[in-house]
C-alpha cells in the first residue's frame, strides 16, 4: 500500500526531487516508482537504478517484482565504469586504452594524468589520494562530454535514471548526473535527505541535494512522516532540524526517549536497568573503539553486546571483492550455499550447471586447505576460482579472507540480522533499525551542522526507546547540553519537556 504522498510520487512524471526523513518508507516508494515507470514506458528502452553501496542495490533487485535483466540496477562507480568508461575510454583518448580494465580504489593518485597512466600501464582504475575529489567520475564526464558515440548510447538505451541517497554524492557525481539530465534529456529521479547526510568527510556534498531542490525544471516532494520509529522518538529527532520542527506533537507518554545523567564507572548499572532484554538493542558510537569497548562492558555487566567489527576484506574495493565475499560467507553461514555463491556472480545467468559444479568442487578444496590450515594453498585456490570466473586477485587480499574465516571474532558481521544486542560505529548504522538504541552525547557535540546530522542518524534508527547516556563531567557531553538547551529552545521547549530525565543536572534543563 501506498501513501498518498508516496501515490503521487510514484505517478508524477518527469524530473523529480524527492526529500525523504528517517522511516519514511524511501526505498519501497523508490521501488513502487519504478515498476509504475517501466509499466507506462511503451519504448524499447530501459531504467538505471543507482545507488551507494552493493547491498542497497540487492535490495532493490530483491523488491521489485519484474523482470530486470535489461535494466542497470548498480551502484554509482558501476554506472559510470561499466557504461561510460570501459566501453567509450578508447573513444577519447585512443585505443591504448581498449583495455580490459580492473579497479582497485587502494591505489591512489594526485594528478588526472597520473590516474589515466595507471591505467594504460597498468589497467587499474584508481582514486585520489584527496578524498574530497572523485576519479572515476570525473574521467566518466570528460568521456562523456567527448564522445557522441556515449551520447548516443546513453540516450538510446536509458528513459530514466534513479539515484538513492543523493546526500551522499559528491561533487563530481553531481556534475555527471547533471549532465545526463541536462545536455542528454533523459528524465532524472533523485532522492536523498540532507539530514543524513553523514559523509561529508569524505567529499559529499550535501548542497548539491538542496541545489536540485531549488531548481525549476523538477517537480518537488517532501515525504516527512516517519513509519519507524514511535512518536516521541519522531517529535526528539524532528525538533534537530529547523525543516521537520513543526511536525512535533505533544503527546504524555515520555518515557520512550530517556536521559541518563552518570558516571563512566557506573553507565553500564544506570542503562541496562531501562533495556528490555527481550527486544532487539543496538549501542551506536561514532568511534570503532568505544564501540568494541561499550560491547565488553555491557557484556560484562550480565548483559551481552556482540560488538560488530569491520572485517579484513571490508575495505577491498576491486572487482573481485563480491568473491571474496562470497566465499567468507560460505564458511561462516550455515545457509550460504555453493547455490548461493553462482546467484552472487555478477550478470551471470542463473542455473549454468558447469559454473555451479566448479564451484562446488573449489569450496570443497577450500575447505581442505582451511582443515590443514595451509594459507599458500587456500590463496591458490581462491586465485584459480577467480581467474576461472574473469577476475583478477592480489594475494594480500585473498590472505584477508583467509583470516576473515578463521577468526571467530569477525564472524557477527555476517549474521548481525540474527544478533539481538550489537555495539556498532552510527556510520554502520544506517540504513538499520533496532527496537533499542543506546547513544552517548558526547559522540554529538551538535556544533556544526554535520553534528546535527550525524545525531539525527543516530536518533532516527530507534523504534520504541531511544536512550542518551550523558557522563558527568565530560566536556563534549556539556558542549552537547547547552547545543539541544539552543535547539529545543527555537520551539520553547526544553529536554524534560521531550524526555524523562533520570539524576537530572541543571545544564540540561537551562
Amino acid at each position: 500500500m501506498l501513501s498518498p504522498i508516496q501515490k503521487e510520487i510514484v505517478e508524477l512524471p518527469g524530473n523529480l526531487i524527492v526529500r525523504a526523513s528517517a522511516g519514511t518508507g524511501k526505498t519501497h516508494t523508490m521501488v513502487s516508482k519504478i515498476e509504475y515507470d517501466i509499466a507506462h514506458c511503451h519504448t524499447h528502452k530501459a531504467v538505471a537504478a543507482i545507488t551507494f553501496t552493493i547491498k542497497a542495490a540487492a535490495e532493490i533487485k530483491d523488491r521489485l517484482t519484474i523482470d530486470t535483466s535489461n535494466h542497470f540496477i548498480g551502484t554509482n562507480n558501476s554506472f559510470a565504469i561499466e557504461e561510460i568508461i570501459k566501453p567509450f575510454m578508447k573513444d577519447v583518448f585512443g585505443r591504448a586504452y581498449k583495455l580490459d580494465m580492473s579497479t582497485d580504489y587502494s591505489v591512489k593518485v594526485k594528478t588526472f594524468a597520473e590516474g589515466l597512466t595507471k591505467i594504460k600501464d597498468e589497467q587499474i582504475l584508481c582514486s585520489y589520494a584527496n578524498s574530497k575529489e572523485n576519479f572515476i567520475f570525473q574521467l566518466a564526464l570528460e568521456i562523456l562530454q567527448k564522445s557522441k558515440a556515449c551520447q548516443l548510447y546513453l540516450k538510446a538505451k536509458y528513459f530514466k535514471i534513479y539515484v538513492d541517497e543523493y546526500q551522499d554524492c559528491d561533487k563530481d557525481m553531481h556534475a555527471l548526473f547533471m549532465y545526463i539530465c541536462e545536455i542528454l534529456n533523459i528524465d532524472t529521479f533523485v532522492v536523498g535527505d540532507e539530514k543524513q547526510s553523514i559523509y561529508m568527510w569524505r567529499g559529499a556534498y550535501p548542497k548539491a541535494f538542496m541545489s536540485i531542490w531549488d531548481r525549476e525544471d523538477f517537480s518537488k516532494k517532501f515525504m516527512r512522516d516517519n513509519f519507524r520509529s514511535c512518536q516521541q522518538i519522531q517529535n526528539y529527532s524532528n525538533l534537530l532540524c529547523d525543516e521537520t520542527r513543526d511536525l512535533y506533537k505533544t503527546v504524555d507518554d515520555l518515557s520512550p526517549v530517556i536521559v541518563i545523567c552518570t558516571t563512566m564507572s557506573n553507565w553500564v548499572a544506570s542503562v541496562t536497568q531501562h533495556l528490555d532484554p527481550n527486544k532487539k538493542c543496538a549501542l551506536l558510537r561514532y568511534s570503532k573503539a568505544n564501540a568494541e569497548a561499550g560491547a565488553k562492558a555491557l557484556s560484562d555487566g550480565d548483559m551481552e553486546f556482540n560488538y560488530i567489527p569491520q572485517t579484513p576484506i571490508s575495505e577491498i574495493t576491486t572487482d573481485a571483492a563480491w568473491i571474496y565475499n562470497a566465499i567468507a560467507k560460505y564458511f561462516i553461514l550455515p545457509k550460504y550455499s555453493a547455490y548461493d555463491f553462482r546467484d552472487d556472480i555478477p550478470n551471470e545467468v542463473v542455473g549454468n550447471k558447469k559454473i555451479l559444479n566448479y564451484i562446488k568442487k573449489s569450496l570443497s578444496l577450500l575447505d581442505e586447505c582451511i582443515k590443514q590450515e595451509d594459507t599458500s594453498a587456500f590463496v591458490k585456490q581462491v586465485e584459480l576460482i577467480a581467474d576461472y570466473l574473469g577476475y583478477d586477485t592480489k594475494e594480500e587480499h585473498c590472505k584477508k579472507v583467509y583470516e576473515t574465516i578463521c577468526d571467530p571474532k569477525f564472524h557477527p558481521a555476517f549474521n548481525m540480522d540474527e544478533l539481538k544486542r550489537i555495539a556498532i560505529t552510527f556510520h554502520s548504522s544506517k540504513g538499520l533499525e533496532f527496537e533499542q538504541v543506546v547513544l552517548f552525547v558526547s559522540d554529538y557535540r551538535l556544533a556544526s551542522e554535520e553534528d546535527v546530522y550525524n545525531h539525527y542518524v543516530a536518533a532516527t534508527r530507534a523504534k520504541a526507546k531511544l536512550i542518551l547516556v550523558y557522563i558527568n563531567g565530560d566536556w563534549s557531553a556539556s558542549q552537547f547540553a547547552k547545543n539541544i538547551n539552543n535547539i529545543l529552545g527555537k520551539s520553547g521547549l526544553k529536554m524534560k519537556d521531550i524526555a524523562t530525565v533520570i539524576n537530572c543536572l541543571d545544564c540540561l534543563n537551562n
